[in-house]
């Protein structure tokens, strides 16, 4: 005799068919609403942060920058055997364009007789990070200097994402010649102190060969995984980790998170402010033999402005639950560096732009590192008001 189903054996199969379907459904909802709204390119870091804080018009911006990049492919960088200088593959696209020596900028001419050329070197914050070529610093700074002075004043975005203090002055060693500058600017400084706690202050060896090199956060599309394309869970990702250092943040009711410096790491901290500036003594001395104007402007960073907005307490945070002693360590850095310049050791072509941002409410680092577009205008301003006064002082232009 055949035995009826249980009725709950009925109800229980169907609930859960019911609760399949309805988690499908979502996953299959949200995923049309994300590809449909201001969160389509959600899939790394870069994409939620900078979605969370900028307009419509500079996220789309932003958007177009990181589809060009990532359409040159995951070897879009090259190396120069025998220095350490990466580079970047010649490419024209929407947001940029690299010439043929690699860098953001129309193809290197020769100098005109009236012409003042100054060279900006440095890392991503100078190569224009998710800004088109029109917004980069070296650009509002050239736009600055020409309005002042009114003269033939060329700037040269001699940037590239990755590249510390060190890379950057042996990049300026390197093409000095072909460029042509009357002045080299020199900003980059959070590289080289997360390169200290990785790696200490040693120096970096020289490429062998035309070496690949290991692509930028936005990432390549060619090595994205299922996860990866499925904007949904990508999403829920960097929400339950936000979620998670809100919950730090309640917790500790403190702005900024400080665990001890890993023992190992202690001496790397103290050893840092003579590795970083005496490069930039080295430096000095070598453009003032070829009559080079040689300036070195410390980057505002994070863990220099007060008050800090809600994101970037969470990215302090974040810091810390990825890498415990970072905070402490930066810090540790700085302070060290504001000292050793005190001392007028070191010269007086170093100058601190770290807390620009003194006093300012919204988020100016939408990634913890990178200024918002917004705020790549306001530190261009800075950093042209500091030319200006060197300019001006130095009589640098009377001859132009």
């Amino acid at each position: 005799m055949k035995m009826p189903k249980r009725i709950d054996r009925i109800n229980s199969a169907a609930m859960l068919a019911l609760h399949v379907f309805c988690i499908a459904a979502y996953f299959v909802f949200s995923e049309f609403v994300l590809n449909s709204t201001i969160f389509k390119g959600v899939k790394t870091d870069y994409d939620y942060y900078g979605n969370l804080v900028f307009s419509k018009e500079e996220s789309e911006n932003a958007e177009k920058f990181k589809r060009d990049i990532i359409s040159l492919g995951e070897e879009r960088q090259t190396s120069i055997p025998g220095t350490i200088i990466f580079k970047y593959k010649p490419a024209v696209r929407e947001s940029f364009t690299f010439n043929s020596d690699g860098f953001r900028n129309k193809e290197f001419t020769k100098k005109e007789d009236d012409e003042f050329r100054i060279a900006v070197f440095g890392d991503s914050k100078v190569f224009g990070f998710a800004v088109q070529d029109k917004d980069t610093i070296p650009s509002v700074v050239e736009r600055r200097l020409r309005e002042h002075f009114h003269k033939n004043i060329t700037v040269l975005n001699m940037g590239v994402e990755g590249h510390d203090i060190q890379r950057a002055v042996a990049a300026a060693e390197f093409y000095y010649e072909k460029i042509e500058p009357d002045m080299v600017v020199f900003y980059s400084w959070i590289i080289d102190i997360h390169t200290a706690f990785d790696k200490g202050n040693a120096d970096w060896k020289p490429f062998k060969g035309d070496e690949k090199l290991i692509p930028g956060i936005e990432g390549n599309e060619e090595d994205k995984t299922v996860f990866d394309r499925i904007r949904i869970l990508n999403t829920l990702k960097h929400t339950y980790i936000s979620d998670a250092e809100k919950v730090l943040v309640r917790i500790y009711e403190k702005e900024f998170p400080t665990l001890p410096i890993p023992p190992q790491k202690i001496e790397f901290a103290e050893k840092f402010p003579e590795a970083y500036l005496g490069r930039m003594a080295a430096a000095t001395a070598f453009f003032d033999k070829k009559g080079i104007v040689p300036l070195f402007i410390l980057p505002a960073l994070i863990h220099a402005k007060q008050p800090l907005s809600d994101a970037e307490k969470l990215f302090l945070y974040r810091n810390e639950m990825y890498l415990p002693g970072i905070n402490l360590f930066t810090m540790q850095c700085i302070s060290g560096v504001k000292e050793a310049l005190k001392t007028g050791k070191y010269g007086t072509n170093i100058v601190d732009q770290s807390e620009i941002f003194q006093g300012e409410l919204d988020t100016v680092f939408f990634d913890g590192i990178h200024y918002t577009p917004k705020f790549v205008r306001t530190a261009g301003d800075h950093i042209a008001d500091e030319l200006i006064k060197t300019l001006e002082k130095g009589g640098y232009l009377e001859n132009k």
